[in-house]
């Protein structure tokens, strides 16, 4: 008994220290991309051509998630694994030649339909001028980029090269930086689609040399395996048309804001953006490093331990984010000012990104808790619940979208809304009806794959009740003391009000933070006692003896929750 805990110690802090090598690598790419937001919200604000900038993504987005997952790492992966190196040359040469035929084709149908598909989505963006369609035509060259990255990644993570991993991100995110600082003042709008086109090539680009010394590549690529090229897309379909969705549902939620006032796709993509950070950090890293070890236990046939480890995955993820979710909620305007408050970025745009924050913060923890039982169903070769589920989840978050823009004319439903999210009289507000869409069909989406998973898989909810019910305390505790800080704070002011608003906002959160770290100790919470001691073992450098190997395994499509902007 004391030999199955003390392996089930080893295996939480396994996962924990993969964990934070993903945390780690997500903070860079969100903090840079957090740069790459500002510099956009300082240069354009909210505005008309943002809106352009975000549509322009739309369809490059949905055929890069479609085609890249069709030759995801989570397949490629495992074949690699168990080929010969002459084998696996062959393979990839196979996978490559078969993906760059099929990216190309899409994209160069894509490039010729798209004017009529604009046309239909974006009426009034894409009647103003033909800025979207040559915008659109130039980022189609990022799938095809990003899905070649995708192939490369998986010889990356076979071989344990994570700082290539955690670069590839960082310089897709330069690119667009040097598209506005760069390429905007010398060919405007059209620019910033170069930029991203930059970004992608570099982040395909960081992964040649390496995979050429190697021993890839050395020939001219060939396809010699056909009828393996059809099994890795085969088994892939449903794992990429549940990713496909979440494009679909932006496609939508886009097309929708693009029909109200201007600036409005930008105010929620910066809100979406804000809000993928802990998303990103949290969980995606959790349930991102979980997903070996689920495979594993499935092979072995071990269902308990299975449920057991994605308990522990979901108990860390509500450890974390209903704090976060709190905090954010209570600090938001502060987070978005801080973020995002400059130069074109006025104080309505503020007002309503920061609304839009803490409605899609609403639906944190459930977002994370689906990318985590994901996992688990794809873990368990159960891949077409996802797809049903994601499948109506974008047909009722766009759905849903379009009643709430209609029944928003309600005077007191408008009334209410702006009262409580602090936006009366604000022009533009509309759009937070498609953030709160999002938010209420995550949570509905969430609480569908709960229950469908605890019917499969028993025993799942009586793991993760306690650790729930404390989360919420610790949350109501952090949100109620980081309130009370900004009051007590509040006349603190500074000559530059950006200091004024840092200061109030890093105040109200160390004391958020801390107020939720003493109700998780005075509950003996056991996720706090776990991170405390894995913190602990990494700065006295204890060993974790006979540690099981981490292998972590993520996509250029899925590393980030957020579609790459």
């Amino acid at each position: 008994m004391n030999r199955a805990l003390q392996f089930l110690s080893f295996e939480v802090r396994g996962l924990q220290i993969a964990v934070y090598i993903l945390a780690f690598s997500a903070l860079l790419s969100s903090l840079l991309a957090l740069f790459r937001d500002r510099i956009f919200a300082h240069t354009f604000g909210a505005s008309a051509t943002l809106d352009l900038y975000y549509a322009a993504f739309r369809i490059p987005d949905l055929i890069f998630v479609a085609t890249a997952a069709l030759v995801s790492v989570y397949i490629l992966i495992p074949e690699l694994s168990r080929r010969a190196p002459e084998a696996q040359r062959k393979y990839i040469d196979t996978i490559l030649v078969g993906f760059s035929i099929l990216s190309v084709s899409v994209s160069i149908i894509a490039a010729l339909t798209a004017p009529f598909f604009l046309d239909l989505l974006f009426p009034q963006l894409n009647s103003a001028s033909g800025e979207l369609v040559l915008m659109t035509r130039i980022m189609l060259l990022q799938p095809i980029f990003l899905g070649l990255s995708n192939i490369l990644a998986a010889l990356t993570q076979v071989r344990m090269r994570y700082v290539l991993y955690a670069l590839s991100p960082l310089l897709y995110n330069l690119g667009i930086i040097l598209g506005v600082l760069l390429f905007y003042p010398l060919w405007g709008i059209v620019g910033l689609a170069v930029g991203v086109v930059l970004g992608a090539f570099l982040h395909f680009a960081i992964q040649i040399p390496t995979t050429y010394v190697d021993g890839f590549f050395h020939k001219i690529p060939r396809l010699t395996e056909p009828k393996v090229l059809l099994e890795t897309v085969f088994i892939s379909v449903p794992r990429s048309l549940a990713l496909s969705m979440n494009q679909v549902s932006f496609l939508g939620l886009t097309a929708l804001a693009a029909l109200l006032t201007p600036g409005s796709i930008a105010v929620f993509m910066f809100a979406y953006n804000l809000q993928a950070v802990p998303l990103a950090i949290v969980g995606a890293s959790y349930s991102v490093a979980a997903f070996p070890t689920l495979a594993a236990s499935m092979v072995r046939g071990e269902r308990d331990a299975f449920v057991s480890h994605i308990a522990t995955a979901a108990r860390h993820i509500f450890f974390w984010s209903l704090p976060a979710t709190a905090l954010i909620i209570v600090l938001r305007a502060h987070v978005v000012r801080v973020v995002l408050g400059s130069g074109a970025f006025d104080w309505t745009d503020t007002r309503l990104t920061a609304a839009a924050l803490a409605l899609l913060s609403v639906s944190l923890v459930c977002q994370g808790l689906t990318l985590l039982l994901v996992r688990g169903y794809y873990a368990a070769g159960r891949t077409f619940v996802p797809f049903f589920v994601a499948l109506a989840s974008a047909m009722g978050t766009v759905a849903l979208g379009a009643f709430f823009i209609g029944f928003f004319h309600n005077e007191w439903f408008i009334e209410f809304g702006q009262d409580m999210l602090r936006v009366a009289g604000v022009p533009g507000s509309t759009v937070l009806t498609l953030a709160f869409a999002y938010s209420f069909v995550a949570i509905i989406s969430s609480a569908i794959l709960l229950l469908h998973f605890e019917h499969r898989f028993k025993g799942f909810l009586h793991r993760v009740w306690r650790s729930w019910a404390e989360s919420i305390l610790a949350a109501c505790g952090g949100g109620a003391a980081a309130y009370i800080a900004l009051v007590a704070v509040g006349p603190i002011t500074f000559t530059s009000t950006t200091l004024s608003v840092l200061t109030r906002g890093f105040i109200g959160g160390v004391c958020g933070v801390l107020a939720a770290g003493f109700i998780y100790w005075l509950l003996g919470n056991r996720e706090f006692a776990e991170n405390a001691t894995a913190i602990r073992d990494r700065l006295w450098r204890n060993r974790i003896a006979a540690s099981p190997k981490i292998a972590v395994v993520a996509s250029a499509e899925e590393s980030n929750p957020a579609s790459p902007q």
